[in-house]
């Protein structure tokens, strides 16, 4: 590890602790936490309003509590919040804090390493893990300091080291041209050089002297290929505005279409060939990007349907393949809801025997994207509970739709898919209320979680149409005793409260930790956010991996950043 400083920065822990009684936002006894323990719940979390806790509120905590831990340890800070972006997957606050870093790393040869682009492979670098993250910092920085705020030295210095090992598919990928700050304006503002890393692209030498306004280049590079194009450095290329992404699917389908558009029109075929042909492109290009991998996971789940249209068996099967390919899954960071939509979309549109292959696909896929709970999570016993009350078959008005289509999902069905993930990850015992609770037994954990959730689904109305909370740890205590952690996954809108249960559940058993996991997001709430008592929302991979850090050692953490290398 690098050292950026000769003289020794105070450490973290050579302060004394600063952990004092004080009271919670209920009133009740609690403890002040260790500053840097208080910066790792908030990067954790990440911002915005909360039930105690205004965004703005949020924002000026964090604020501080960086400036005070920047202080002692600005290479604790600047790790923190790398490891925020890295292993959290954290944006915003992380663009926030990197803004907030900006005075306390100016002049440390730390700047231009933090500010730069972390590589993936060798896990070291900076904050930049994608280059949509500068435009973000930048929208932050002006946000903060005014549009015509100059640009610090040790932020032009990084983001210019970024652009300079960025490639020719990340620099296509990520120009942003429709947002407030795109590359482009990166470019102009810290003049990046052009390097080998960079990449070149070949155009018809037309198109390039049109965006030159006629200026030759010469030396070196001007060279053609075989088409009569010519080569052009990938960063020119994107500030003169003719860098496109290459090899993605909407590419070359719409250069199939225009090749085939262009005979019709001389008449050299019909349109009925048009179609047939078009088809035929469109299935070669599918196999080809299927192939060589250079599709996209989204993209794949985007095109699947398309995929279903050309009825092609063999891309069909290659398709599948490619689906369940548990690297290719986690590489693409793709979100298990994401795997259940595009399922959802081939159910309305398609049946018969392609669709059930398609549909098996996508079950093993979504099983594939869901972390190792049992890993994941901390040890400890687990209750999973969902509301099959009334309100959760979504009659009146919930419905959901795909593309303008009425799906037949109902917030029940997404309850039961979170309490199936849960349970077969967890091992956990489950349990569905509505005016009574009650457990659900014989359950099978060999089977898939998309069986577990239709079975699940089926209980909707069996313990009455009322939503009564003091229901659930009466039968939770009948049948489990204690438990270390209870998902309650509903839309909270009950006739009850929760609290007095809460409490003699808690003295008898000790305080567990209890997820209100809102999958509608009414205003009204049931929970009252506590010390072991947390509010999500959403179906989302992130209640998977927010579970974890809520209930995270802090002190595993902190040595886990130390270890990251910048």
């Amino acid at each position: 590890m690098a050292k950026y400083n000769t003289k020794r920065e105070i450490s973290l822990a050579d302060q004394k602790s600063g952990v004092e009684k004080t009271t919670t936002h209920q009133g009740g006894q609690g403890y002040t936490q260790r500053p840097e323990a208080e910066l790792i719940g908030i990067l954790a979390t990440g911002m915005g309003n909360n039930f105690y806790e205004k965004e703005t509120e949020r924002e000026k905590r964090f604020r501080d509590v960086l400036d005070k831990v920047a202080k002692v340890n600005k290479l604790f800070a600047a790790k923190a919040l790398i490891y925020a972006r890295t292993i959290f997957g954290q944006r915003s606050v992380t663009h926030f804090g990197a803004v907030e870093m900006i005075p306390h790393l100016q002049g440390d040869p730390l700047a231009k390493k933090f500010f730069t682009k972390r590589d993936k492979k060798a896990e070291r670098g900076g904050i930049i893990w994608r280059l949509d993250d500068m435009a973000e910092i930048l929208a932050a920085y002006f946000a903060k300091n005014g549009q015509e705020a100059s640009l610090p030295n040790s932020l032009k210095k990084g983001f210019k080291d970024a652009l300079e090992h960025a490639d020719t598919y990340e620099l296509a990928k990520y120009q942003m041209k429709n947002r407030g700050v795109s590359l482009v304006d990166i470019v102009n503002l810290v003049h990046p050089v052009e390097t080998p890393k960079n990449g070149f692209i070949y155009i018809p030498e037309q198109d390039y002297l049109k965006a030159t306004a006629g200026t030759k280049f010469v030396g070196k590079e001007y060279q053609k290929n075989e088409k009569g194009e010519v080569q052009v450095p990938a960063l020119r290329a994107l500030v003169l505005g003719i860098l496109k992404q290459f090899n993605t699917v909407e590419d070359k389908n719409t250069e199939a279409g225009k090749v085939v558009a262009e005979k019709v029109k001389s008449g050299e075929i019909t349109q009925e060939q048009a179609a047939a042909q078009l088809n035929e492109a469109k299935t070669e290009n599918y196999k080809e990007l299927i192939e060589t991998k250079k599709i996209g996971y989204l993209a794949l789940l985007r095109n699947i349907r398309n995929i279903l249209k050309t009825n092609d068996t063999v891309l069909l099967d290659k398709a599948c393949e490619l689906l369940v390919d548990q690297n290719f899954i986690r590489k693409s960071l793709v979100w298990p809801h994401q795997i259940d939509l595009a399922l959802e979309v081939m159910l309305i549109e398609f049946n018969g025997r392609q669709l059930q292959k398609i549909a098996a696909a996508l079950d093993e896929a979504y099983e594939k994207s869901i972390p190792n709970l049992s890993q994941l999570l901390p040890e400890g016993k687990t209750a999973v509970v969902f509301d099959t009350s009334g309100s959760m078959e979504g009659g009146w008005g919930g419905g959901i739709k795909i593309d303008g289509k009425p799906s037949n999902s109902r917030p029940v069905d997404k309850a039961a898919l979170i309490a199936a993930t849960f349970a077969k990850g967890t091992g956990g015992d489950v349990y569905h209320f509505g005016s009574s609770c009650s457990v659900i037994k014989g359950w099978n954990p060999n089977d898939s979680i998309n069986t577990l959730k239709k079975s699940f689904a089926r209980h909707i109305g069996e313990n009455g149409h009322g939503t009564f909370y003091a229901s659930i740890l009466p039968e939770l205590e009948r049948v489990g005793g204690g438990y270390d952690r209870i998902l309650i996954i509903t839309d909270e809108q009950g006739a009850d409260s929760f609290e007095d249960t809460y409490k003699r559940y808690s003295g008898k058993y000790g305080t567990p930790y209890v997820y209100f996991i809102n999958i509608v997001g009414y205003g009204p709430t049931m929970a009252k956010a506590g010390n072991k008592v947390f509010r999500l929302f959403g179906y989302s991979a992130d209640i998977y991996e927010k579970i974890p850090r809520l209930e995270m050692n802090i002190n595993e953490v902190i040595d886990a950043i130390n270890k990251i290398e910048i």
